[in-house]
């Protein structure tokens, strides 16, 4: 009972307060909040990009959670962090909703 009433709202007001957070984070280019289907809700990308980036994303995580719910005992994606050499991306499922947050990576010599 404790653990719902600690579990917050996925309202407007709850996206846009959690969109608001990562763009103070230093580093962070891009975010794509996307509803539970998939498709972008806010995001500061140009519509087609979302659309691309959301496709592409969502293709992989439901891979990802497929393999993972083929193991014993059957695991739930929490976070997914794609990372090359220069951006990272980190894809948060939820209940209600997806964040994607592709952050700049310094290079350390």
């Amino acid at each position: 009972m404790q653990a719902a009433e600690t579990e917050p709202k996925r309202t407007k007001s709850y996206i846009d307060e959690v969109y608001r957070l990562l763009e103070e984070k230093p580093g962070v280019e891009e975010i794509l909040i996307m509803n539970r289907s998939g498709v972008p809700i806010k995001t500061p990308m140009e519509r087609q990009d979302a659309l691309q980036h959301a496709c592409l994303y969502e293709n992989l995580r439901e891979k990802c959670q497929a393999f993972l719910s083929k193991m014993e005992p059957p695991q739930l994606l929490t976070m997914l962090r794609v990372r090359t050499r220069f951006h990272e991306v980190l894809l948060t499922p939820d209940g209600k909703c997806k964040i994607q947050r592709i952050h700049i990576l310094r290079l350390r010599i």
